[in-house]
């Protein structure tokens, strides 16, 4: 049974889908002003890795991933660099596609766009002004949150009595106090614009993913997610909006939101020298070395990313990838009947691990574990290639979990001064020079290469 922390009901809760084993998945998707940065590539591993999952357990996941291409932000930058909205949004638009693929990420069902669904924003709007809940000024329409009695329900702050009709017209807002929103922007000069009941305009930040999760999930869908900074004022907003729209509750079932990324202890910002996009990320490091590190959090949790826990994920990484290259070289050995147990206990475990709230480092214990005992049993000789064949395709199934394995059969290169001692001790084992052969193998455990003598060869691996 999976349990799931709902940002709603402030606790975990047995996850039951509104139908059965389908899934609807929506996660709040960039704004693309510019590159995607590290903290974005956080969250969309993060949920990448609960959607496949949920699709390991059998469940049918449609997920949608919203695109920003209107908004304050956008109108500014392509002002700055005299161009267009679109044209600068197609441009951010291919270079997030080509961050996700390069990060493992799983194609989305569907990437809506806000300015492709214009007309249902307007629907939406023209439906909350005809319900009372929203009131139309010289400059915009705005959400009167007074109107919805649970305004607050998800992220806690409560309405000032004293200041409720306050109006604020920005896409984002850092404050606590609850204020109406603009749903719909009258046309300033320079800006993008396109018709309306209230002439031309263009819609406000929060109303776009009442729109496109409704349109492709519903009035009610499963899991709602993002980071942990959308959860007031976008999300709270979102709830009122679809919920007074249609007269629907829950809006969302479960309401998923994941920690902050810090840069070497500190909050990103430009501002710091510790602003990472995702391009440059990717250029430094390997994609899987990433999502090995991000899954060795939980997804709610706060994660430091510095050059230090890289280099100690990535070695990580290797004694995993040295131990499936193993696997896939050994060619003798006799079958041992304790596999099929180990392979099925771990499985279970694993299970036990993700069920609680996707609990990735937990996971990670139980497969760590694991391999310190194919390990011990290879080191052994106690190995056999059916017994090989059988981890490897569990491996394989964990991995289209996580997608950080590399299930390839080329020999890593070793240094040449190791790869010498190898030759040297190869030739004393020919000449019958025991002890010699003996020194240069503790020679080579010393500097973290361990032998294996078998009826192929001399086969290594880093300790």
């Amino acid at each position: 049974m999976i349990k799931v922390h709902n940002t709603l009901t402030r606790k975990k809760d047995e996850f039951k889908p509104i139908k059965g084993k389908e899934v609807g998945m929506y996660v709040c998707g960039p704004t693309v002003y510019g590159p995607g940065h590290i903290g974005h590539a956080k969250t969309y591993v993060s949920f990448d890795i609960i959607r496949r999952y949920l699709e390991y357990r059998g469940y049918k996941v449609t997920y949608v991933v919203n695109i920003t291409d209107i908004h304050d932000d956008i109108i500014k930058k392509a002002n700055e660099q005299n161009t267009t909205i679109f044209k600068l949004a197609d441009k951010n638009i291919e270079l997030f596609f080509n961050d996700l693929d390069q990060l493992g990420i799983k194609k989305a069902d569907e990437n809506p766009r806000v300015t492709e669904v214009i007309p249902e924003i307007i629907e939406m709007v023209k439906t909350l002004q005809e319900k009372g809940f929203a009131y139309e000024t010289d400059d915009g329409i705005y959400y009167d949150i007074s109107k919805f009695k649970d305004y607050g329900k998800l992220s806690g702050v409560k309405i000032d009595k004293q200041k409720t009709g306050t109006r604020i017209d920005t896409d984002k807002y850092e404050k606590e106090n609850a204020m109406d929103f603009a749903l719909w922007k009258k046309a300033k000069e320079g800006e993008p614009s396109w018709e309306s009941p209230w002439g031309k305009g263009r819609p406000g930040w929060h109303i776009e993913c009442s729109v496109m999760s409704k349109k492709f999930l519903g009035d009610q869908f499963d899991i709602h997610g993002g980071a942990v900074d959308l959860v007031f004022p976008h999300h709270e907003n979102e709830i009122a909006q679809s919920e007074a729209a249609t007269g629907k509750k829950p809006f969302v079932k479960y309401w998923m939101h994941g920690g902050f990324l810090n840069v070497e202890g500190e909050k990103m910002s430009k501002s710091l020298g510790n602003f990472i996009e995702i391009p440059e990320l990717l250029a430094r490091y390997d994609p899987k070395v990433f999502r090995f590190f991000v899954s060795g959090v939980q997804y709610r949790s706060r994660i430091d990313f510095t050059e230090k826990s890289m280099g100690e994920v990535k070695e990580n990484l290797d004694k995993f990838n040295n131990t499936i290259r193993n696997l896939l070289e050994l060619d003798s050995g006799n079958e041992n009947k304790a596999i099929d147990n180990l392979i099925e206990e771990t499985r279970k475990k694993f299970a036990e691990e993700m069920d609680d709230d996707f609990n990735t480092p937990a996971a990670w214990a139980v497969l760590n574990e694991f391999i310190r005992n194919v390990n011990k049993i290879y080191d052994e000789g106690k190995l056999g290639k059916g017994n090989a064949k059988k981890i490897i395709e569990f491996l394989k199934e964990i991995d289209s979990v996580f997608v950080v394995f590399t299930f390839e059969t080329e020999k890593e290169e070793l240094e040449p001064e190791l790869a010498a001692l190898i030759e040297k001790r190869e030739k004393a084992r020919k000449e019958k020079d025991w002890k010699r052969a003996d020194e240069i193998r503790e020679k080579l455990n010393a500097k973290g290469i361990v032998l294996n003598d078998t009826s192929g060869g001399v086969k290594w691996r880093r300790a």
